[in-house]
């Protein structure tokens, strides 16, 4: 038990008890009942009377209530950290969209914390502290249909909304697309495609433009194609509408066919593209040399060390290949795939297996960015898996209303809400990236669980006071490092 001050235990009354919770005392009335089953004497905790300081004992605050007056409380913590990270969103927003500003932000600040159709958001509104910040929106479904049909018809708008997110000075613009099947008629572009699942059926083909810098990824730009538009033909029509000259496409091994990577390099784009192991493309020398004399170097790679070596098929070509070695996943699938039948072995299977175990761990990619190094070229398709969580993302948030929406001024708008979602949920990300914390929170568990259940509350006509904020929720605000105001602004 912590030892009480002098000067703090003079001021303890009789039948009370001084305890000491942080820095603080606290004082509190107790008495002892007797407990017949255990024959022992328990204290009871009756009242807390207050905080104890050496000047004296603070009595504490009591909220006064009105007879009869009604409650009221709101969610206050996720929507508020939300609107501190993108307050220049919110005025760019005002400057392209006027008056229909409101509602397409709050829209973006509700179904970032909590995905769902756009029917459910007047409630979300109305049980949300935006109701307070924003108020007079009307977010009934039926003023929501009328105001994402004038929405989708204003491309223009939202086009030279995402080109002020373009960054200046040095950057990489990544490429990179996904499918949605869509079944409805009244969408022209939903066509028919082929995916990477294996899917014909009609669908609309998102490409999505990112930001790479030194401080992470940040979604910039969209824009739908018709789902029998390939990936490679969109990506130039989309750099023109960015207004960019260069960007780096980062493909997977859907579109590494040897004429799509001529017309990249026709167009301009920079590319990085993983090649299939058993591709004819890359020499296999650096694997029989021995031991791991045959490569040119290595890195370190998140705790994992990588080796590497490239090659030019001719003096004079545009591209290059690189080939990487991780040590880590060499032993691992040396330990699954070799494993089995040891011992039962023909010498013919025997050498197989030899002649196999020399490409495990391998990892090629082919790149026209000539000047940059293995290492670099890595640590950007690397970025993919960060390309990949955003697109998993979208989907969740997409699934509901995107697919679901019967024209294609509305399903237009609601790409653009979800847009506004990404944003807003990579402002948490970098925030939570910035500090190390990643591991301990997620982006949607960190809104939609921990800040939602900070909350503001009144009874009748009286001023808001925040309700006790949970441990949790508290750890987290200060993990995106935000302080919460004094009272609910």
């Amino acid at each position: 038990m912590a030892k009480i001050p002098e000067e703090i235990k003079r001021h303890r009354l009789r039948g009370t008890e001084i305890k000491k919770v942080g820095n603080r005392y606290y004082i509190q009335r107790v008495k002892c009942v007797w407990v017949p089953e255990t024959k022992t004497r328990r204290k009871v905790v009756l009242e807390y009377i207050g905080a104890v300081t050496p000047e004296g004992i603070e009595p504490r605050r009591k909220r006064v209530v009105r007879a009869g007056a009604e409650p009221h409380s709101k969610e206050f913590g996720a929507t508020w950290a939300l609107r501190e990270l993108s307050a220049d969103m919110r005025g760019r927003l005002e400057r392209h969209f006027g008056e229909e500003a409101g509602w397409i932000y709050a829209a973006a600040l509700l179904r970032c914390v909590h995905p769902c159709a756009m029917r459910y958001l007047e409630h979300r509104y109305e049980t949300s502290w935006l109701s307070e910040a924003l108020p007079g929106l009307d977010m009934r479904s039926g003023s929501l249909s009328a105001a994402m049909k004038r929405l989708g018809a204003r491309r223009g708008a939202m086009a030279a909304f995402m080109r002020e997110f373009v960054p200046s000075g040095d950057w990489y613009a990544i490429f990179d697309g996904t499918s949605m099947v869509c079944n409805s008629r009244n969408i022209g572009e939903a066509q028919r495609g082929y995916n990477a699942s294996g899917c014909r059926d009609p669908q609309v083909n998102l490409m999505y433009a990112l930001a790479l810098r030194e401080e992470g990824v940040a979604p910039v730009f969209y824009k739908r194609y018709p789902g029998s538009i390939r990936d490679v033909s969109a990506f130039r029509n989309m750099a023109n509408e960015m207004g960019l000259s260069t960007a780096l496409v980062i493909a997977d091994k859907g579109i590494t066919k040897k004429e799509e990577c001529r017309r990249l390099e026709e167009s301009g784009l920079a590319y990085v593209m993983p090649l299939q192991r058993s591709s004819a493309q890359y020499s296999r020398a650096p694997l029989e040399a021995p031991g791991r004399t045959g490569f040119a170097g290595r890195f370190k790679y998140n705790g994992r060390i990588i080796w590497h070596s490239e090659e030019r098929p001719s003096p004079d070509s545009a591209h290059k290949l690189c080939l990487y070695l991780d040590e880590n996943l060499h032993h691992a699938e040396a330990t699954t795939r070799l494993t089995a039948g040891i011992g039962r072995e023909t010498p013919e299977a025997l050498q197989e297996a030899a002649r196999r175990q020399l490409q495990y761990g391998t990892f090629v990619l082919r790149t026209n960015l000539l000047e940059s190094t293995p290492e670099a070229v890595y640590r950007a398709y690397k970025t993919r898996e960060e390309i990949e969580q955003l697109f998993d993302m979208y989907k969740c948030e997409g699934q509901m209303a995107t697919t679901g929406m019967h024209s294609s001024q509305t399903q237009e708008a609601c790409l653009f809400i979800n847009h506004l979602c990404v944003m807003l949920a990579y402002r948490v990300h970098a925030r939570l990236r910035k500090n190390g914390r990643l591991k301990e929170y997620a982006v949607q568990k960190t809104l939609e669980h921990f800040l939602r259940d900070i909350r503001a509350s009144r009874y009748g006509d009286s001023d808001w006071q925040f309700e006790p904020v949970p441990k949790a929720s508290r750890l987290a605000m200060e993990a995106i490092e935000l302080t919460l105001p004094q009272i609910p602004s």
